[in-house]
């Protein structure tokens, strides 16, 4: 290695002057098996100045992983600028490189990149010049072919994307599977209009082995080919399929029992959507069949499907058959009703009603860590073991407890273990670290002397969580760590307020590439999940045909609301998707779910024969498996409602004004969604289809008390059991006042579903509350915390005469988990609640309350008076939870909080301000709101009146806590 770091100047002129095929290849070799050490010679003796970043980088032990990558690609875009022709050739010899290849770089070879025009020519010509043209075909497209095989395992969808651009028209493969065999990884991203020139010859060729990845214009051209040739055995036919068997329809292959079998094993491994309209079509084969006839071996093969059978077909079965179901049944979602429904027939009935409450009450009563390290009296010498050994409750510690930590190093211990916890910091607590930081930090010097390298370890999430005008101080190495922890954890970043998000992005941005200048590839992927936050200027910086190729990318990232609208204008340049009315089934299927970032307008113009059922439903299910994952229940994207109801217009819509309106079968609602239905075409509905998507109209937020009582169309209500009620559950708010009042309510687990539900009318709350007293035969004085927490947002249903009678203690417990919903008490009840608090037994004054308690209360606090609202210290408003301080009136919120009390809210609870409240606030209200928003990044007008209310000036932090965070980045 050494001599090659000796010669490396010799081989660099070669490759300069001569273009040396050779050279490249030891070089290319070189880089493979160099590491980061020895790289930086090759590196020294290329582009001195271009190569100083990474240099450094290598010098200093960092560049690993990732960073490594970007180097070699750095290095491979050396090599190319010695090459002003791009070649087959050169590509080939670049082969081992590809990986780390730009999608820049790759797209600038030729589109016959697999085999030059002249040789094409050569192959498709005749004469005796031919056959030897043909032979050097043979050879360059081989050697292509393998480096592409070889080398694809490790390549980013976009690259694979370039290079399927570049491959020759498919007939020029001929009927030769080697070749294909050697392209197959890039297949799926061929595009579409060549992948149909594929011959039903080359199709066969490869139908054991197609990817998993083909898109659905792709797939069905395959299915088509290979369905319609002439095999007998149905069974073995499926098994050729291989994944592309998910995409079939159950009556496109006889006979039906394999395609069954093959299509269920799809909805077991999830590629299959239980809820779609092929499982329904499944679900119609099984209870046409019944399932008293099924073995427990052919149940369990169904088990995956459970969940949208019903009630009716499991109360079918034998005890039998349920036992045998049980070890299957862990592993799939049932749903309530059926839990209910399943325990009730294998266990006593009594023991049903306790395990339902206490399973569901465990998860709602689970404790706040700060309102039991209060409970707890924790003394303040406790040593960091002891600390560590409280585990997650250690996160509910109070500011007076660190600011009581003498020792610097003591604190910093401290505050690394609190950002190591899985629990998210409070917001008051993370002012408070930051406020400690800011005050131990103007300490004299020779304080610092006693930091030492055990603080090594510290977890970069401190540096995520900095606060927001105090990122430009960063180091430029300090926000690449911070870059790198967002890229493997984003759920950290979508914990931030959008403001912080934003401020995040830009400052990574601002590193990696400089203002006004086009946004690489590299950078792009470089940020990750960042790019989602990236404001209007920042986006526009980023070149058209490097966004079209990183569509696939941000298809799995949240998108804050500023870059989402600005991606839907762009993504209808002529450039790259064009004019929505333009669209074809391939710009819809190319561009996923950031249809969604298209304005409603926009969709609405989409041609309706590019959005057929298939692909409309293939698009719903894309945008729901994204919500319902870990990354899409974190993400506060904007509400779709609208553009969904946009984009099934052309389904749910009749084609012309004079037509009537479709009426639509339990298929149809499967494959769009129950809320894009209006009420008079859910009552016209077939009853059977009505009651088989009973658990789905159940299931949809979207849906208005209209639709849900078009919906209800189950008998009387005199008559359901605990079961039905909870199948029933959100369909409930459909019932009339009458029907509403014939439930029986005294099931522990019929009580707490309806206390879950969210949407009932005043008067619904009401007849619930009524009707529980009077059967259960309880009056309210008698209701203790574990009544109180079942009732849930039906607790509002009484009066406020009535709720004077609780009990405090007893309301003191249940408010931990009822100070959590978005209760509709009205402003009179919530008073009454508040003032309960201060009863004997509850917390005694407000004015001795800390913020735990705050905390504790939730939304409740917006019941307390105005008198002691306005007289809170900072301490205490910041234990307020940002959902009860969205849910103040907003002229009591202008009346309470003064300037100075608003500037101490978190960042947290400003961004939860809603535009309500501002428009009651005084232009130097709203100002103490932006601050705290910001975090003190302001403007030099803002910054002199914070002054003027006494705050602490975040605005220009002193230099040693500056210097502070940049030692703690540099000890990551």
């Amino acid at each position: 290695m050494e001599l090659l770091a000796c010669f490396s100047p010799v081989l660099w002129d070669l490759l300069q002057r001569e273009k040396s095929v050779w050279a490249l290849q030891i070089l290319v070799q070189a880089y493979l098996h160099m590491p980061p050490e020895n790289l930086q010679q090759l590196v020294l003796s290329a582009e001195r100045e271009a190569a100083q970043g990474f240099l450094t980088l290598m010098l200093q032990g960092k560049l690993q992983g990732k960073l490594q990558e970007q180097a070699l690609g750095h290095l491979t875009a050396l090599l190319l600028q010695r090459y002003p022709r791009l070649t087959s050739q050169l590509f080939i010899d670049l082969s081992p490189l590809i990986p780390f290849l730009a999608v820049s770089d790759l797209m600038r070879f030729p589109p016959s990149l697999i085999a030059n025009d002249s040789v094409q020519q050569g192959y498709r010509g005749s004469g005796e010049n031919s056959l030897e043209e043909d032979k050097g075909l043979r050879c360059m497209t081989s050697c292509s072919l393998a480096a592409i095989r070889d080398y694809s395992p490790g390549m980013r969808p976009e690259q694979k994307e370039a290079l399927a651009k570049r491959l020759p028209a498919p007939e020029l493969f001929g009927e030769v599977p080697e070749l294909l065999w050697a392209v197959l990884p890039l297949l799926p991203h061929l595009p579409l209009e060549n992948f149909l020139k594929l011959s039903p010859h080359q199709i066969q060729a490869l139908e054991d082995s197609w990817p998993a990845g083909l898109g659905p214009g792709h797939a069905r051209h395959v299915l088509r080919s290979l369905v319609n040739q002439s095999v007998q055995d149905g069974e073995e036919q499926v098994c050729r399929l291989g994944p592309l068997a998910c995409l079939l329809s159950p009556e496109e292959l006889d006979p039906t029992g394999p395609v069954e079998r093959g299509l269920l094993e799809c909805a077991a491994n999830g590629t299959l959507s239980p809820e779609g309209w092929v499982a329904y079509e499944l679900l119609g084969v099984l209870r046409s069949s019944g399932g008293a006839v099924l073995s427990p071996r052919e149940l369990r093969v169904w088990a995956p499907l459970f969940p949208q059978l019903g009630l009716r077909f499991l109360q079918e079965l034998s005890e039998p058959q349920l036992r045998a179901m049980l070890p299957v049944l862990q592993g799939t979602s049932v749903t309530p009703a059926q839990a209910v429904l399943l325990l009730g027939r294998l266990l006593p009935r009594h023991d049903v009603s306790s395990s339902n409450f206490s399973a569901s009450h465990q998860r709602s009563l689970s404790p706040f860590a700060q309102f039991l390290w209060k409970k707890m009296q924790v003394p303040t010498n406790l040593t960091l073991r002891n600390l560590q050994a409280l585990g997650t409750l250690a996160g509910g510690m109070s500011c007076e407890f660190l600011q009581q930590i003498n020792s610097m190093v003591d604190f910093l211990e401290v505050v690394h273990m609190i950002y190591q916890l899985p629990t998210r910091i409070r917001g008051s607590l993370r002012a408070c670290i930051w406020a400690e930081l800011q005050r131990r930090t103007a300490m004299p010097e020779p304080e610092w002397t006693t930091v030492g390298p055990e603080l090594n370890g510290l977890d970069s999430k401190l540096l995520l969580d900095l606060p927001i005008q105090l990122m430009d101080r960063l180091s430029n190495e300090s926000i690449m760590l911070v870059v790198e922890l967002v890229q493997r954890a984003p759920e950290q970043l979508l914990a931030l307020t959008p403001l912080h998000q934003a401020a995040l992005a830009e400052r990574a941005l601002q590193n990696l590439a400089p203002k006004e200048t086009p946004v690489s590839g590299e950078v792009l992927e470089t940020l990750g999940p960042l790019v989602g936050f990236l404001g209007t200027e920042s986006t526009r910086q980023i070149p058209l045909q490097i966004l079209l190729s990183h569509l696939s990318q941000l298809q799995g990232f949240c998108l804050g609301e500023t870059f989402a609208t600005e991606l839907g204008w762009l993504l209808l340049q002529e450039s790259v998707l064009g004019k929505s009315e333009l669209w074809s089934q391939d710009e819809v299927e190319q561009a996923g779910r950031l249809v969604f970032t298209l304005s409603t307008e926009a969709i609405s113009l989409i041609p309706r024969e590019a959005l057929g059922p298939e692909t409309l439903e293939r698009l719903l299910e894309k945008q729901q498996s994204w919500q319902q994952s870990r990354v899409g229940q974190l993400c506060r994207g904007p509400q779709l409602a609208a553009k969904k109801a946009a984009l099934v217009a052309g389904v749910v819509r009749p084609a012309a004004e004079d037509l009537p309106e479709p009426v639509p079968n339990c298929a149809d609602v499967r494959g769009t969604f129950p809320a894009a239905w209006s009420a008079t075409q859910i009552a016209e509905m077939e009853l059977s289809d009505c009651k088989d998507c009973l658990t789905l109209f159940a299931g949809d937020p979207g849906l208005g008390p209209e639709e849900l009582r078009a919906a209800m169309v189950v008998g009387s209500p005199r008559g359901f059991g605990p079961e039905q009620i909870l199948q029933l559950s959100r369909l409930l708010i459909g019932l009339g006042d009458r029907e509403l009042q014939e439930l029986i309510l005294v099931d522990w687990g019929v009580l707490t579903t309806l206390g879950q539900i969210d949407g009932w009318s005043s008067t619904q709350l009401r007849i619930v509350v009524s009707s529980f007293l009077r059967q259960s035969g309880r009056h309210v004085n008698h209701l203790d915390f574990i009544h109180l927490t079942a009732l849930g947002y039906t607790f509002c249903g009484l009066w406020p005469e009535e709720l004077q009678h609780i009990s405090s203690w007893e309301f003191s417990q249940a408010a931990l988990f009822l100070g959590t919903l978005h209760l509709q008490c009205s402003e009179e009840q919530l008073e009454v609640l508040a003032h309960l608090f201060v009863l004997p037994g509850g917390f005694g004054p407000i004015s001795n309350w800390g913020p735990e308690i705050f905390t504790e209360i939730g939304t409740i606090a917006a019941g307390i008076p105005d008198l002691a609202l306005s007289a809170l210290l900072r301490g205490q408003i910041q234990g307020v939870t940002p959902l009860a301080i969205s849910v103040i009136p907003p002229p009591k919120f202008a009346v309470v909080f003064s300037p100075i009390q608003l500037s101490s809210l978190t960042s947290a609870q400003a961004v939860a301000v809603t535009p309500e409240q501002m428009a009651f606030l005084s232009p130097e209200q709203r100002r103490a709101v932006g601050w705290a928003q910001h975090e003190g990044k302001e403007s030099p007008e803002q910054q002199s009146r914070s002054t003027a209310w006494g705050l602490q000036d975040w605005s220009r932090p002193s230099w040693s806590l500056v210097l502070t965070i940049s030692f703690l980045g540099h000890l990551l």
